[in-house]
């Protein structure tokens, strides 16, 4: 992977004329008496200024560092104050590269000084010292949106969002042959841009093996600035929610006084619609976990895990990142404690869920010491695909409606053909909500902050519940 001109990120199979440039990490002979640590040495090698050597800024001690990769390696498993203090400086030096690597491709071969791979650093790790400079500068849109990425700890599926955003902009710009610019973007070009998230999946063709490619016009495109997969047609939702994420880029642009232009001031993004939330009943949970998978092993654990989710309704990418270190005991029982990596940074709270015996044998089946992770994942895709596998073998396969995410409109659907990672957090929500009837109470319970619009969507009121609600007036 490596950077083309505008900062955007390209596969290593993409013809481009810029190639990233190597950096490489050394530790200096020098060591600080008092401190024991020494400082990391950065060489950059590129087409533009040759082989040049700088100072990092960055000290360690000597034992995180990887001299044979380049790279600081932390092995201890031990929170020490001297392995705290290695995460931090792994995290400094991560972003110190990659920063170094967006201004390589983003700055003229002729500006590069002899002073210009230190100058860089230097004002990457003492922003405050060059701060009345850096204003005067004029930074380019990419850069100052890299720099937004950098300054922001988004869990790691936001930050993939993001990443989405920047290549979706990046092409954008290439199909309107006209630069982005922070003060100059107006609400008009912010509908130019919502036309592209409505129209890009017809810039393609379906060759007569089915195989979608870029029309011939469009395909420079699509060599700059890949994805994995080419796009398909977006609903509103999708195409609402990517301008959610434009504007708090711009929101954030404001706040730090890098532009006054603000685009979104006279621009209506509009609300996003969902349908009514589908789950399972408890009945149904209890099927699936009691069902005969057949020998199948695979679809066995990743139906164990599935139940383990709705026991405990977190998020998949919480569920993914648990160990065996989540599970405590106190005095009431056996729970689970994290803190729920979306809402972290708006609503760092710990999420504690006590475990039903069910979701305690799973633990123990699954217990290992050869594993830290609290269940043997699987890729994401994978682990849906299996859900859906699940479902069928277990027979719950009745009719669901279910809102179409392009058109809008509500469709009959099997719900084995639905089901995901998500119908497990829904299912652990709705079936708590039917008996508490407590917003706030279970979202304490899911990781939903206070007041959370997006709550409305995991639950519903059905025929039952207004029944019991009519029943008080009596």
């Amino acid at each position: 992977m490596y950077f083309c001109k505008a900062g955007w990120k390209v596969a290593n199979n993409t013809n481009c004329t810029q190639i990233m440039a190597k950096i490489t990490c050394t530790l200096s002979a020098k060591v600080d008496k008092q401190t024991g640590k020494s400082e990391i040495l950065l060489r950059m090698q590129n087409r533009k200024m040759g082989n040049r050597r700088a100072h990092s800024r960055i000290w360690i001690l000597p034992q995180f560092m990887n001299e044979t990769k380049g790279e600081i390696e932390i092995k201890a498993r031990k929170l020490t104050p001297d392995v705290k203090e290695a995460y931090v400086q792994k995290g400094k030096l991560d972003k110190l590269k990659n920063h170094l690597v967006i201004m390589e491709q983003s700055t003229d071969g002729a500006l590069m000084s002899e002073t210009w791979f230190q100058d860089t650093i230097d004002r990457f790790m003492f922003p405050e010292q060059y701060e009345a400079k850096v204003k005067k500068e004029k930074e380019s849109f990419f850069t100052v949106f890299q720099r937004f990425l950098d300054t922001k700890d988004f869990a790691k599926a936001r930050a993939k969002h993001y990443q989405v955003l920047l290549r979706l902009m990046a092409r954008w710009e290439l199909y309107r042959g006209k630069t982005l610019e922070l003060d100059t973007l107006q609400s008009a070009d912010l509908n130019e841009f919502r036309d592209f998230l409505r129209n890009e999946h017809k810039l393609f063709r379906t060759d007569k093996d089915g195989k979608r490619h870029p029309i011939a016009k469009y395909a420079k495109l699509y060599d700059l600035v890949p994805e994995s997969r080419y796009p398909v047609e977006r609903g509103e939702n999708h195409i609402n929610g990517i301008m959610k994420m434009f504007r708090a880029f711009y929101n954030w642009c404001l706040d730090q006084e890098i532009t006054a232009n603000d685009p979104f001031r006279r621009f209506a993004i509009g609300s996003q619609i969902y349908g009514t939330p589908v789950y399972i009943s408890i009945e149904e949970r209890d099927q699936i976990a009691d069902a005969d998978m057949g020998g199948n092993k695979h679809l066995e654990t990743q139906r164990d895990i599935f139940i383990f989710q709705c026991f405990i309704g977190c998020r998949v990418s919480d569920l993914y990142s648990m160990t065996v270190d989540n599970i405590l005991t106190d005095k009431r029982g056996t729970y689970i404690e994290y803190v729920p990596t979306k809402t972290k940074d708006e609503n760092p709270n710990v999420v504690k869920v006590y475990l039903a015996d069910r979701a305690l044998a799973l633990v123990s089946k699954y217990n290992s010491q050869d594993r830290k992770k609290l269940f043997p994942f699987i890729a994401q895709q994978n682990y849906n695909d299996a859900i859906k596998a699940v479902f069928h073998k277990a027979g719950i396969e009745r009719m669901v409606t279910v809102r179409n995410p392009v058109t809008g409109k509500n469709e009959q659907k099997c719900i084995a053909d639905v089901a995901s990672s998500h119908l497990a957090r829904r299912t652990f929500v709705g079936n708590l909500y039917k008996q508490v009837k407590d917003p706030n109470l279970v979202g304490k319970l899911s990781g939903h902050k206070e007041g959370s619009r997006a709550f409305a969507r995991y639950r519903d009121i059905d025929d039952d519940m207004v029944r019991e609600m009519t029943d008080l007036l009596e």
